[in-house]
């Protein structure tokens, strides 16, 4: 048995409709283009073989049909993708205590929410970051690996590494 490994991937959602287009901004839907963003990083993910183990969600219907695209495009089972309302605009607070929940099973969970919390933590990813803000349907993916990676013991700045791509971006990971 190897080292253990654990893999978090924070994925904004796609583009949205404007926010003066829909009633409620919980209900704002992804355009064309946040459509084809988030196909875009689900095909890359799956070609990198970065397969999340679960997906967590936001309720809010620009993040629920991103990470549903993601899942689609990584072939996951609807049990893989869960909502998580609490993710719907959370602070990074919110965020990191539903990562550090996360079952000891699991070995890569993928986070599809909002800025600025999304961001906010991208930012303290590893060692050395500078702040990063995640664009529409951008990723960052880190990873935590030795004989204390637990998901309950994590902390953001002592991941071993951390990549960050976005849709606009030609990726290394192609």
């Amino acid at each position: 048995m190897g080292t253990p490994k654990l893999t978090l991937t924070l994925m904004r959602h796609g583009e949205a409709q404007p926010i003066d287009s829909c009633p409620e901004d919980f209900e704002r839907a992804l355009t064309k283009r946040g459509t084809a963003q988030a196909k875009e990083m689900g095909a890359r993910i799956a070609r990198r073989r970065l397969i999340p183990d679960l997906i967590l969600a936001s309720p809010a219907e620009r993040a629920w049909t991103t990470a549903s695209l993601v899942a689609a495009a990584c072939e996951l089972d609807a049990k893989q993708i869960q909502c998580a309302r609490e993710l719907y605009l959370a602070e990074p607070e919110t965020i990191w205590r539903l990562v550090t929940g996360a079952h000891a099973d699991l070995t890569h969970v993928l986070v599809c929410g909002h800025n600025p919390g999304l961001s906010q933590i991208a930012s303290h990813l590893g060692p050395k970051l500078h702040l990063r803000d995640l664009s529409t349907a951008g990723l960052a993916t880190a990873v935590w690996q030795g004989p204390v990676a637990s998901w309950a013991s994590l902390q953001p700045e002592t991941a071993h590494s951390c990549e960050f791509d976005d849709p606009e971006h030609i990726s290394d990971w192609t």
